[in-house]
């Protein structure tokens, strides 16, 4: 059975078991991302794109409101109702993790194993519950947790470090696959499936033209917790065929017919070493070559 937590908002300006509708969605949405960042994560998915159907699985929510000042309810959903009570160990470990980050929340202490993207989704969830009240009690099947003061906790916890100017660079090369010009959304994909996000590419507006194009995207790397290339910061993105002077990606160079012959095993162009032309030549007619 997944584990029912709980949520106790005290001394929050709504009557008991109520919430203004902007507090609410801004709960419910930060656990959404919460939820979805820490499914990725167990299921091994990418750190963008659609998520797969099991991490849906893993991450999906049902989420209600009940009196005793107001709690908030929140556990996995069953997707299946007449599936057999069984869990997996992902799924036991995302309950786990879920209760981690709460606490986390509630001492104010970023863990080490929180990458990027989750601490992100964990900021926003602190945000909305300061918003909603300034005490929370937060229980797991009915069990006090903790209790902490919402205004004692700092949304600096959980900001994104901004990435200083560093010599590591790293290349890209695939097909830009998303260009949103309104959300500065980009994204490219290589020709395996490996999809990598793009914020703040310099001069994205005049992207546009290469959607679809093969693209080489050169910046600072961010990755997951796995150590996969998950987002590229700063990114310089050109047609595949124009590279910043200085940067390789590994890409083969043309090799002549020449050189190809002459590194394959064999007699070779020009000759035999060590011995004249007509030396070379009845000797090979010895051979009947």
């Amino acid at each position: 059975m997944a584990t029912q937590f709980e949520f106790r908002l005290i001394d929050g300006n709504a009557a008991d078991g109520e919430l203004e509708a902007d507090q609410l969605i801004a709960i419910v949405q930060s656990l959404k991302e919460v939820a979805t960042k820490l499914g990725r994560g167990q299921t091994d998915a990418e750190a963008v794109g659609r998520p797969s159907k099991r991490t849906q699985h893993v991450a999906k929510l049902s989420i209600g409101l009940a009196p005793g000042s107001t709690r908030v309810l929140v556990r996995r959903a069953e997707v299946d109702a007449d599936a057999l009570p069984i869990e997996l160990d992902e799924e036991r470990a995302f309950d786990d993790q879920f209760l981690a980050i709460i606490e986390s929340i509630a001492v104010d202490e970023r863990p080490t194993w929180v990458p990027d993207t989750l601490a992100a989704a964990a900021g926003k969830l602190r945000s909305a519950l300061e918003g909603a009240a300034p005490t929370v009690e937060f229980m797991a099947d009915a069990r006090v947790c903790t209790t902490f003061k919402t205004t004692e906790t700092h949304k600096e916890t959980w900001s994104v470090v901004e990435f200083e100017p560093r010599t590591e660079t790293v290349a890209f090369v695939g097909r830009l696959r998303v260009v949103n010009l309104d959300t500065h959304r980009l994204q490219v994909t290589d020709d395996v499936g490996n999809k990598v996000a793009l914020p703040h590419v310099v001069s994205d507006a005049t992207v546009g033209r290469l959607l679809d194009e093969y693209v080489t995207v050169v910046g600072t790397p961010e990755r997951d917790a796995k150590g996969r290339l998950a987002q590229i910061h700063e990114a310089v993105i050109e047609p595949a065929h124009l590279l910043p002077a200085g940067v390789t990606v590994g890409l083969p160079v043309a090799v002549s017919l020449e050189d190809m012959m002459a590194s394959a095993p064999g007699p070779t162009f020009g000759g035999i070493q060590g011995l004249t032309d007509e030396e070379a030549d009845g000797f090979l007619d010895a051979l009947g070559l």
